[in-house]
């Protein structure tokens, strides 16, 4: 069973002499995606690493949580997969008197973090990977409970009470497996019954009416979900909303323990943009002719650029939420999703909001969020 990495916050390994005087130890760290290898190669060897004890200690120790995150590149295109790296450090430990090779040990890195109080090289859950037991959902959309693979064995779906499906988790030693993103609707990679249409190469007329009808079929009823994990067993909640006012929007985060999650705006959006420019006085008077033409521009702008804004409302929600719009707003990779007749867009967005007070039942009996994002690009094509 290998230990978990949480690459945000750092990881630290400690050589040790099981005997003997230390005076030097060497680190090789191998990182690598695919299935976990036995003996790693030199091509997956990244850093060689050398330290000294401090005076009084015999060991000295090593933080590697920054180096192995520049090999975990976090995508997300619509499709959601798991994203994680191997890790092995190999130690040679230099002695006054000959040296020691401690056995290796094999680690698998995701880009979660742990909070001050979750101490030094937390490990977190190594069931469900998210903080929150409820989840709303919009009712004609699939939802995706992230789980970690390894120590997950069934999870089960169930709608009143009645047992819908049981999904058997397979793992296998391969970081494409490591995080299994389990769906109420069974289908993985797509969300309405307009994207499965579209993914099977139909054709869908489009109507108000038929978007109406669409917009109102629920995707797989389904309100409790059991994970069943080898630590025990995890509840998880299932909130259906139905909106038929507002646009919804679905905002896709990498969460605290570094998986894609996924969270529901149903209420009011407002979209701005934000133009900057630089000015500059032209001269436009003819000497030759003693006059100016009074249509062209003085003041001239010119790099002039411009950024998109949204703002987005969650709708009213429970306590169970205050988790996820603080990881939310701590991410470094957030997304939202545009769905379109023809093509689902995925805009890739940095939370503008920086402070928020967060609401209970108790003190406020419902609690909603306003969250702002720019889109992380420039409104005009620049990219060279």
């Amino acid at each position: 069973m290998a230990t978990k990495i949480n690459l945000r916050s750092p990881f630290y390994l400690k050589a040790e002499p099981q005997t003997g005087t230390l005076t030097s130890a060497q680190m090789e760290l191998y990182v690598y995606t695919g299935a976990l290898l036995s003996s790693p190669t030199s091509s997956e060897l990244r850093y060689t690493l050398t330290n000294t004890p401090l005076s009084g200690n015999n060991f000295v120790v090593f933080e590697i949580s920054e180096l192995v995150r520049d090999y975990l590149d976090i995508e997300f295109d619509g499709e959601y997969d798991s994203q994680a790296v191997w890790v092995r450090p190999t130690f040679t430990l230099t002695k006054t008197v000959g040296s020691e090779t401690p056995t290796p040990v094999d680690y698998i890195a995701l880009d979660g973090y742990g909070y001050f109080h979750e101490a030094a090289n937390p490990e977190l859950s190594r069931g469900l990977l998210m903080s929150n037991n409820t989840i709303f959902r919009l009712n004609y959309d699939n939802v995706r409970i992230p789980v970690f693979a390894e120590d997950t064995n069934t999870v089960t779906f169930l709608y009143k009470g009645e047992e819908k499906r049981t999904e058997t988790i397979t793992y296998s030693n391969n970081t494409d497996s490591i995080i299994d993103y389990v769906t109420v609707s069974g289908i993985d990679d797509v969300d309405t019954y307009r994207e499965r249409v579209i993914n099977d190469g139909g054709t869908l007329e489009d109507s108000y009416c038929l978007d109406q009808f669409l917009n109102s079929f629920n995707i797989g009823e389904v309100d409790q979900v059991i994970i069943n994990t080898d630590a025990g067993v995890e509840v998880v909640k299932i909130i259906t909303v139905s909106e038929c006012k507002y646009e919804p929007y679905k905002v896709t985060f990498v969460n605290k323990f570094g998986a894609l999650q996924d969270l529901w705006f149903f209420k009011k959006s407002v979209e701005s943009t934000n133009v900057k420019s630089e000015q500059f006085k032209a001269s436009i008077f003819d000497q030759s002719t003693l006059t100016y033409k009074t249509y062209k521009h003085q003041q001239q702008a010119f790099m002039s650029q411009g950024k998109d804004k949204i703002s987005m409302n969650t709708g009213f929600i429970n306590d169970d939420y205050n988790s996820v719009i603080e990881e939310l707003l701590l991410s470094e990779q957030v997304w939202y999703t545009e769905i379109t007749e023809t093509e689902e867009k995925i805009i890739p967005v940095i939370p503008l909001t920086k402070s928020v007070t967060y609401k209970t039942s108790l003190n406020d009996q419902l609690s909603d969020y306003t969250v702002e994002f720019e889109h992380a690009f420039d409104k005009i094509n620049n990219i060279r």
